[in-house]
């Protein structure tokens, strides 16, 4: 009788062991490292949450790194939010702090940006800024407006390069450069934001001639956020319908 029961539980535990398996994980890791993790940090454990309308998120880890209580603590605040959660659906993911893609921040990040509503948004700024062009230094001021939506933002601005010549006879004058800009920007683990990372091309506007630009000019640049409102900007400027080229750097203001 004993040993009856003590079959019947193995075979339970076989069978629940089976079924999270079976379930078709949403963060599913390359064949080699998901063998890597299934040996050093195995499923012992699952969390399952259901919602109103009869979703079901399934979270399943190894108790050595985590606890239901904790997850819980995390998962449901988010959970609360989460009214676009397919209904009538099961969503697995799987937890094991040692791969990016299967952290706890990770998967939380995922639920949110999937999951979460977001309302797209035209955002205006003033950006302004300085670059080093050509071997002298031009200032930047423009207008950009954007649209912002869950994963990327799409924006035009008009921007200043102000460039300032070699004096003649002690008079000081001034060459304004406006360009034309298409900008693309995105940031991969920030359901809120896409500023971490920009792209864009750029036209010159100016009829008369500049002393640093001339003709036909383009300008290709990105973009990287360092703090909430710095960022460093590189790109390359073709001038004089493409024959000369310029490296640019510079840092940009909001």
């Amino acid at each position: 009788m004993k040993r009856s029961i003590q079959l019947s539980l193995m075979a339970l535990l076989c069978a629940i062991q089976f079924e999270i398996l079976a379930q078709e994980v949403e963060n599913q890791l390359p064949k080699n490292t998901q063998d890597w993790m299934d040996e050093d940090w195995p499923i012992t454990d699952s969390l399952a949450f259901e919602l109103p309308n009869q979703g079901k998120l399934l979270i399943l880890f190894n108790a050595e790194e985590h606890n239901p209580e904790d997850l819980t603590l995390k998962f449901k605040p988010i959970l609360k939010k989460a009214t676009d959660f397919p209904e009538f659906k099961t969503i697995t993911y799987r937890l094991a702090e040692a791969f990016p893609q299967t952290s706890l921040d990770r998967v939380l990040l995922n639920i949110e940006k999937n999951y979460v509503p977001y309302a797209d948004r035209l955002e205006l700024t003033f950006p302004v800024g300085l670059d080093y062009t050509g071997g002298y230094f031009t200032p930047e001021i423009g207008f950009r407006s954007k649209i912002s939506w869950r994963k990327f933002d799409i924006g035009a601005s008009i921007t200043n390069s102000v460039f300032f010549p070699e004096k003649i006879e002690n008079k000081v004058s001034v060459n304004h450069n406006w360009f034309l800009n298409a900008e693309f920007s995105w940031e991969l683990f920030n359901p809120k934001s896409n500023n971490k990372n920009m792209i864009g091309v750029g036209y010159l506007l100016n009829e008369e001639k500049s002393q640093l630009f001339d003709q036909t000019t383009i300008k290709a640049f990105y973009r990287r956020q360092v703090s909430q409102v710095i960022s460093i900007q590189v790109g390359l400027v073709g001038t004089n319908n493409l024959n000369t080229f310029y490296p640019t750097i510079g840092v940009r203001f909001w």
